[in-house]
């Protein structure tokens, strides 16, 4: 589906971006080229919408770029904040517009010492219309009440230098952070030529030598123009130098629309367009309007359509204060779902200024593509503009969309070629001079010859064969291809010419692997969009299909030759006069065939295709306990056999608890408990770093009581089909198969709501379940899942009439999975046993009730003498080969437990005769009354020689908060030499929140060693090595 949406793909090199891609990608190589540090929150409809380009980057290429995905939730912003304590480094935060009151409570609150660059997408979904639209409202609202400047570029062309300006503006200005706001929807969505050639090396640099801290707005934005030559103001002025009327727009799209449909001079007509809207400078807004200004009028967005709206406001007071009062301010006001056109803009225009004509100056050529989302042929259009992208001299651009309501799924591309000194606008194409239909149905459900030009070409793909039919006849087309006759009658009041291209005629050639309508529709769309022959078309579609193409060039010109001769057909004169005279006769009747008023763009709902479930064969079954008793007695005839955990893939152990015991205070809020296991018999083994897989069971008697609730009998037999080899069926009870298989306390995922919408017999809760599953449903969807955390059976609870069966809802609720704790016992010291230290994990929900995660709360209540299922899971935390080189480890909580395994290795090897390198042990927690994990072990040790220095960070037992690398610069001179002088290897376990401070320690290690040596040292690439020679090891969650 990705090349569907981009023919080119995502940019590989963030430093060098190809000739074509998307302004979001754009946007995207300036956060990596001068960020160490980014966290992107996912948007709805599509996770990777804003920062695709960067999940690329960030896991591809060697950085040193630390990149941290999360979903938006209520608190948004405190693991940001959590990991730059302490730094005053500018951190990136990528996230959708509507998700930017969810930073502000945790922004206003927080004492920040790094900046904050804001990278928004403005996105919203309006349920009323189930569309897609951009917000800009929401994001301004919430960056008013953080008091960071905002900056919009205001056109595609400047997407870069606007990101760019918004990173000096958060790393040097007074806000201590800004926002780069920008269209989302269509950034994301639009493929384009890059033009920019922003020279973004060493621009943040240079503005730090001449930038003191906490300039003022200005003069970054002064001394940004300057050092880069991009004179980027708080406004732009195009238009009549001696204008009376003068637009004021504000967006990235409306900001070019409106600047492409403003070109005569003789008009006298302007548009200012607003780059920064925050902070809003009213004597550089006045400066900008011609002398000659009678009336502005302010293009406004509103949420609700209310009146005045802040940007009027703005402008109204800004002409007051600077005098310029005799000027009339109107208001064009429009929210996030209007749909920007350029015959929407001319609309405008008009009711302002009467008599206004837009004068025409580009000569791009425009298509339209529409097909079913589900499509074979649906990356028809990409591989379209893949091939007008190698014409000399073009330049292309490509917007794609999903609607996945009508039709049950609609997919559009519009694409234009031009000339490649022409600067194209992406928005809502009014009109095309070919349409290409991939399915007929579609014809049903929009107005697609309102979007083709007069004399235009409108291409049909049809799956129902015109072989043997009467070509003049309107009936062949109305009649036995389903076409309405509606859509006849409007193509034929605008000379639209009608091509079906009989797809059941062609066939499938076996040479072509699948492609044979592929090829033919693009050599049809060259045909009757440039009037090439067959052989130019074949050469095109050859020289465009690269990989695809694995056949002889003859046997791709044979096809499309036949394919011309047997199934291309324009409908003649004669059809269409047939159906206009029986339209007539319908029309003297009183009926007539066909709908008129359909809607003439297709509205964006989602960013993906409607999904697709597939079900799995076979499934689950119920068995009677007789027809399973028989199979039991005659094990050998049914092929029986008892195995202890048969859905896991793993090797299993039964052990048995042998201590269990809280080892923080019983007041103090954080449960953190050590528990060991017996495992004398099992056979079980495990290494140094390994972690151990716990296979955790519900609460039973909480299992009981729902399927008392649900009517399930415990002892009932079901039978699933195991997920490795179906061939091989496991047979459990309702009871086990609810307590130890099932997760149903777990949160159910979107797909869990989408299949209870059939089994749904009240009419409320069916529609109910159908919107949360929709665009329209997201925001709750979201809310259920990560603020309520509803689960299976509060869900179940909530819509008591969708009742899946047994044989149902154990394939619809997701398997319990194993969860893994890292071993904190060294089996050399503990031969039978096993250690583990755990954080219990709760959380209050908007119930008020304590909730728990599933596994910690599980092994907390676990008595003595409990049996349970356990495996080990490998690890790359190893030992260093030799005993004396040293061990560095550094960790926060709960990351403590693998050390403890590696000092009681590190004593056994003592006790072996080995001489035994340094070990260094940094730990940090908040209180060490409370929470000094193992103190009394690491004190023994340290007195037994085996820990050769303990560096403890309690960060809240004193006034200034001292933190785990503060603790390790102090040793700094003594790490140097056991880390570099004597081979020592790093180890760093607990929260990822850390990772860059102690790489930062690190690499001042490195640097010490390379200061003492007299060379110079690329640090990154150091750490790099370190990592690969396994001496820097993470093991970080």
């Amino acid at each position: 589906m990705s090349y569907a949406t981009n023919p080119f793909g995502l940019p590989t090199d963030p430093k060098r971006l190809p000739p074509f891609g998307t302004p979001a990608s754009a946007i995207s190589s300036v956060l990596y080229n001068n960020l160490k540090t980014i966290f992107s929150y996912k948007t709805f409809s599509d996770a990777d919408l804003l920062d695709a380009s960067l999940k690329k980057w960030v896991g591809k290429l060697s950085n040193d770029v630390f990149f941290q995905e999360l979903d938006v939730r209520s608190g948004a912003g405190l693991s940001a904040l959590g990991f730059t304590q302490n730094t005053d480094e500018t951190v990136g935060i990528v996230a959708p517009g509507y998700a930017l009151p969810y930073f502000v409570d945790a922004f206003q609150s927080a004492t920040r010492t790094a900046k904050f660059l804001f990278n928004i997408g403005a996105l919203s979904y309006d349920e009323g219309t189930s569309s897609i639209g951009n917000d800009y409202v929401t994001p301004l609202n919430a960056a008013r009440q953080l008091g960071f400047p905002v900056v919009t570029p205001v056109s595609s062309d400047e997407v870069q230098a606007v990101a760019l300006l918004a990173t000096a503006l958060a790393s040097f200005g007074p806000a201590g952070g800004a926002l780069n706001l920008f269209d989302g929807a269509n950034y994301s969505r639009t493929i384009s030529q890059i033009r920019e050639q922003v020279g973004q090396e060493e621009v943040l640099s240079k503005l730090a030598k001449i930038l003191p801290s906490n300039s003022s707005f200005d003069d970054v934005l002064n001394s940004f123009g300057d050092l880069t030559g991009l004179k980027l103001g708080n406004f732009e002025y195009s238009g009549s130098k001696d204008a009376e009327t003068v637009f004021v727009t504000y967006g990235s799209l409306e900001s070019q629309l409106f600047n492409d449909a403003l070109t005569s001079d003789d008009q006298k007509i302007g548009r200012l367009a607003v780059r920064v809207p925050l902070p809003f400078d009213s004597e550089k807004f006045v400066a900008l309007l011609p002398k000659t200004v009678k009336k502005v009028v302010v293009i406004s967005q509103s949420l609700d359509g209310s009146s005045p709206t802040v940007l009027k406001s703005h402008v109204a007071a800004s002409l007051f204060y600077e005098a310029r009062r005799g000027i009339s301010v109107s208001e064009y006001i429009y929210q996030p779902n209007f749909v920007w056109s350029p015959s929407a803009v001319d609309q405008i225009i008009g009711s302002f200024v009467l008599g206004f004509q837009r004068v025409e100056q580009s000569s791009a050529n425009r298509f339209m593509y529409w097909a079913g989302d589900k499509s074979s042929n649906i990356d028809l259009s990409s591989r379209l503009v893949h091939a007008l992208s190698l014409v000399d001299q073009q330049t292309i651009s490509m917007r794609t969309k999903f609607d996945n309501v009508t039709n049950a799924g609609v997919f559009q591309a519009q694409f234009t070629t031009a000339p490649n000194h022409e600067v194209t606008t992406v928005s809502n194409l009014d009109s095309a001079q070919l349409a290409f239909v991939e399915n007929i149905a579609i014809l049903d459900g929009l107005d697609v010859v309102a979007t083709v030009d007069e004399n235009g070409t409108i291409i049909l793909i049809s799956r129902k064969s015109l072989k043997d039919q009467d070509l003049n006849k309107g009936e062949t087309y109305v009649k036995t291809l389903g076409i309405n006759e509606a859509f006849f009658r409007a193509a034929h009041s605008k000379n639209i010419k009608v091509v079906v291209i009989d797809a059941a005629s062609i066939g499938d050639k076996e040479e072509t692997k699948g492609r044979t309508l592929s090829f033919v529709s693009q050599a049809t769309f060259w045909r009757y969009a440039y009037g090439f022959d067959t052989a130019e078309s074949v050469r095109r579609v050859w020289t465009s299909a690269g990989p695809d193409v694995e056949l002889l060039a003859s046997v791709l010109s044979d096809t499309i030759n036949s394919a011309f001769e047997e199934g291309i057909r324009e409908v003649p004169t004669e059809a269409f006069e047939d159906i206009l005279r029986d339209s007539e006769e319908q029309k003297e009747r009183g009926s007539i065939n066909g709908n008129n008023d359909l809607p003439i763009f297709v509205s964006e709902t989602s960013f993906t295709p409607n999904p697709t479930t597939v079900e799995d064969a076979p499934t689950t079954e119920a068995h009677s306990v007789s027809e399973i008793a028989k199979q039991l007695t005659f094990k050998e005839a049914y092929g029986v056999k008892t195995d202890l955990r048969p859905d896991q893939p793993t090797k299993n152990y039964v052990v048995r608890v042998k201590e269990n015991r809280r080892v923080t205070p019983e007041d103090y809020d954080r449960y953190i408990f050590h528990i060991e296991f017996d495992i004398s018999g099992t056979g079980m083994t495990y290494d140094i770093g390994e972690a151990l897989g716990v296979h955790g069971r519900n609460n039973e008697a909480l299992v009981k009581e729902f399927l008392e609730y649900y009517g399930l009998k415990e002892n009932d037999v079901i039978h699933v089909p195991n997920k490795d080899d179906n061939k091989v069926w496991e047979s459990r009870t309702v009871l086990q198969a609810f307590v130890e298989n099932l997760d149903i306390f777990g949160k159910p995922p979107k797909r869990f709501y989408e299949s209870l919408i059939s089994y749904a017999t009240d009419a409320d809760e069916k529609r109910r379940l159908a919107e949360l599953v929709t665009a329209v449903g997201a925001v709750d969807l979201k809310n259920f899942q990560e603020v309520e955390f509803y689960t299976y059976v509060d869900i179940l609870k909530m819509f008591p009439s969708a009742r899946p069966n047994l044989v149902d809802l154990v394939e619809l609720i997701a398997p319990l999975k194993r969860r893994e704790y890292s071993i904190a016992s060294s089996q050399k010291v503990h031969p039978n046993e096993v250690h583990l230290l755990i954080v219990v994990v709760d959380w209050i929900d908007n119930k008020g009730r304590k909730r728990f995660g599933q596994a910690s709360k599980y092994l907390s209540d676990l008595p003595v003498g409990s049996e349970l299922v356990v495996s080990v899971k490998p690890s790359v935390m190893k030992l260093p080969p030799n005993p004396q080189q040293p061990v560095i480890m550094s960790g926060l909580g709960t990351g403590l437990a693998p050390f403890k395994a590696i000092v009681e290795e590190k004593f056994w090897q003592k006790q072996q005769g080995y001489d035994i390198g340094e070990v260094y042990l940094f730990l940090g927690s908040r209180h060490k009354r409370q929470e000094y994990l193992y103190g009394e072990i690491w004190e023994a040790y340290k007195d037994a020689g085996i820990i050769t220095h303990i560096g403890a960070a309690f960060s809240r037992d004193q006034p200034q908060k001292i933190y785990i690398q503060d603790r390790i610069v102090e040793s700094l001179k003594d790490l140097k030499t056991a880390m570099i002088d004597k081979v020592g290897s790093f180890y760093l376990c607990g929260p990822t929140w850390p990772v860059p401070d102690i790489t930062n320690a690190l690499q001042k290690i490195i640097a010490a060693d390379a200061e003492e040596r007299g060379v110079k040292v690329d640090l990154g690439a150091a750490i790099e090595d370190l990592k690969e020679d396994s001496r820097y090891i993470l093991e970080v969650y």
